[in-house]
């Protein structure tokens, strides 16, 4: 069949089975395609590509996000559903016939259809394919669910199929047809379900991509697990026409007690009354909306204020029509002053730890209320006041359990390393996920950081790209809770000194040996090495006959975080890792063994280290730490034993006081977690073991040592 025969019948063929047909048979015989090499071929092979590499199909975006959904009438489709492994990515098209997505079926036995939903292939939602299948353990690509669901729509109500996050690209389609598609992995979204449902049984279809490349957030490279699947819960939630989307309430003032909120109506006209009630305040105030469907509040009452020690909440209820949203709310302040923290006016010190969504309940990501009280309950027992929810938004159980528990948050979306910073699809999904996730969370008192992201390189498409999310942040949330980030800086600048103190360090032990002190020497020069070694020794003239060396300003090596995004940021949120990694990176770059650059930094230089930065704002040490294997003991403290990770913490919360621009951390991490990029055989086996428990929850050393600090801190 020649080039031309194919055209000639693909643009006369009026159907799209037949179509279908040819293409099926070009699939068949690839190499009747290679033999045919014509030189006038140009715009038949336009016409053949377009049967291989059709256009792109273009998806609806969901709809406006509704938020506090545990509260609103909803049908959970929590559960099994059957599922439909798409390695090629070809089901939204399909070879014969229709896409997945028409879940098509036999009638007479004679119809050609390869694919199935039915029970001998299902994943439970919410949940991670990787942790239920072993085969698709590694697995990245796209997977189609299948669930049916029965409903009586009611007229006038308006029906949204709501997913709390599913990762990474999420296409929903129901009976047969594209509701839309929502990128980004971790936050909710919803479509408007309501012309398309069935009275009776619904054909509801899910494709999830977890397949991530260098212009998505994140990128293919991190170091957790990029679970993949419906994550979160799924639900089809029922409103009335005109509905409350969105509400947020706040303490604006905590001396004068002034209390403010908006309220953003759904199908309102402008002028719709609108009723903000907090009975337990005696507060009953009301609004109208304006044009946009926009409602304000103004109010001042006398809550008890929301801490760590007295987590106290109150219900409160807006409503408009025949719609209400009630949610259960803690009233705040958080500000900055100078370089403090202040918590209702007071300063308050950050007791932290830094977590993953994986539960030491079980294999995979964590899913419900029961996998968050576990994690918390380890941190309540380390004298947590304070959680960073690392790398993503974590699961809305999870936070809401802190605003009862009174555990602050540090909450961020996954910018993580390097993105494609200058590309317009990357940072206007950056700013999709950090409005999903502010928008959903904006009531809850436990999170007093919004995060803009992790270890990102200074550049200025990078800074550019993170301001922007500084003010999408700032556009939605007026309560004044802090913005942060954390930063590595810019270590050749500010670990110089550190690498010089340590070559001192190091020619004035006595247990390095005399053949490594001639080769540094060699390495640096004599003239810079005796330089070195006079300008560390203290003068004879500043010292009275009888004085000893104090260990004051002159001795201490400072490191000062001078990046530009700490001009945007409240909070300068430094990861820093003496002790472990700086070790190994000193080591490769200097003619001395790591054990002994390992022995002199834990002894000699971390005691007189400094943390600062150029913009006298207050710092969270968002990580630092060291790999153990739980239940691997050394007594000379060798890497990955439980007694060297208890050795750095040691030094490290000896350090960390010292420097008064340091208002908190959150070492790194409370459990070890799933990481590709860990493959250490009979060690790591697939774990960041730098948790302070293992992933059956079983404690390290380390996990006493933080203990034993954060209970003997002023105030506890």
């Amino acid at each position: 069949m020649s080039n031309l025969t194919v055209n000639i019948i693909a643009k006369q063929a009026g159907s799209r089975f037949l179509r279908a047909l040819i293409l099926r048979c070009l699939l068949i015989v690839p190499l009747l395609l290679l033999q045919q090499t014509q030189a006038n071929a140009g715009a038949e092979e336009r016409n053949e590509a377009s049967f291989f590499s059709p256009p792109p199909i273009i998806y609806a975006a969901p709809s406006p996000l509704i938020t506090n959904i545990p509260n609103r009438v909803s049908q959970s489709l929590n559960g099994a559903w059957n599922i439909v492994i798409d390695k090629l990515g070809i089901g939204d098209r399909g070879i014969v016939g229709e896409g997945y997505y028409a879940n098509a079926r036999q009638k007479s036995g004679m119809e050609l259809i390869e694919y199935s939903f039915d029970e001998r292939q299902q994943l439970n939602v919410p949940g991670d394919w990787n942790s239920q299948q072993e085969r698709l353990f590694f697995y990245d690509g796209s997977i189609w669910y299948q669930r049916n669901f029965t409903v009586q729509p009611v007229r006038g109500q308006r029906y949204f199929l709501h997913f709390g996050g599913a990762n990474f690209t999420t296409t929903v389609y129901l009976n047969g047809q594209a509701l839309g598609q929502h990128r980004g992995g971790y936050t909710p979204f919803n479509f408007e379900a309501s012309g398309l449902l069935k009275s009776g049984d619904n054909d509801l279809v899910v494709r999830v991509d977890n397949t991530l490349d260098m212009s998505s957030v994140p990128t293919r490279r991190t170091d957790w697990w990029q679970y993949g699947g419906i994550t979160r819960d799924v639900s089809l939630v029922s409103v009335p026409g005109v509905f409350v989307r969105q509400f947020q309430v706040w303490l604006a003032d905590h001396a004068t007690g002034e209390i403010r909120g908006w309220a953003q109506l759904d199908g309102a006209d402008a002028g719709t009354e609108v009723t903000l009630a907090i009975p337990g305040l005696d507060v009953a105030v009301n609004s109208t909306t304006d044009a946009d469907g926009l409602a304000e509040f103004k109010v001042t009452a006398s809550p008890r204020l929301w801490s760590p020690g007295d987590p106290t909440l109150y219900d409160v209820l807006v409503s408009a029509g025949d719609d209400s949203s009630n949610d259960r709310v803690g009233f705040r302040t958080v500000r900055r002053e100078g370089g403090k923290i202040l918590l209702n006016g007071k300063p308050v010190f950050l007791r932290g730890i830094s977590m993953h969504e994986e539960t030491p309940l079980r294999q995979g990501v964590a899913t419900g209320r029961a996998d968050a009280e576990a994690q918390f309950a380890l941190a309540r027992q380390l004298g947590a006041n304070f959680v960073r929810l690392a790398h993503y938004p974590h699961n809305e159980h999870t936070v809401r359990l802190a605003d009862e528990m009174g555990l602050m948050l540090w909450s961020e979306i996954p910018v993580y390393w390097a993105i494609d910073w200058s590309n317009e699809d990357t940072r206007t999904l950056a700013n999709n996920m950090m409005a999903e996730l502010v928008q959903r969370d904006l009531n809850r008192a436990a999170v007093i950081i919004w995060s803009l992201g992790n270890e990102t390189p200074i550049s200025g498409p990078r800074t550019d790209f993170l301001a922007t999310e500084a003010a999408t942040v700032r556009r939605i949330d007026h309560s004044g809770r802090l913005v942060g980030a954390a930063l590595i800086g810019d270590p050749m600048r500010e670990l110089r000194e550190v690498g010089k103190d340590i070559m001192i360090a190091l020619l004035k032990d006595p247990d390095v040996s005399l053949a490594d002190k001639a080769s540094m020497v060699a390495f640096i020069g004599k003239e810079l090495v005796s330089a070195m070694l006079a300008e560390a020794e203290p003068r004879a003239d500043t010292l009275a006959d009888d004085a000893e060396p104090e260990q004051g300003d002159a001795d201490e090596i400072l490191v000062e975080l001078d990046d530009p995004l700490g001009e945007i940021v409240d909070v300068v949120g430094y990861n820093e890792y003496f002790g472990w990694y700086y070790s190994a990176a000193f080591a490769a770059n200097l003619p001395a063994s790591e054990a002994d650059i390992r022995r002199v930094m834990l002894r000699d230089i971390m005691p007189r280290l400094r943390f600062s930065n150029s913009y006298g704002k207050p710092m969270v040490i968002s990580e630092f730490g060291a790999g153990a294997k739980a239940g691997f003991r050394s007594p000379e403290g060798l890497l990955w034993s439980e007694e060297y990770q208890a050795r750095v913490y040691r030094a490290q919360l000896d350090m960390l006081p010292r420097s008064p621009l340091i208002q908190g951390m959150s070492p790194w991490v409370l459990k070890d977690f799933r990481a590709a990029l860990r493959p250490l055989n009979g060690i790591q086996d697939f774990y960041n073991r730098k948790g302070l428990v293992d992933e059956q929850g079983n404690r390290k050393l380390a996990f006493d040592v933080l203990s034993q600090f954060y209970h003997a801190l002023p105030g506890q």
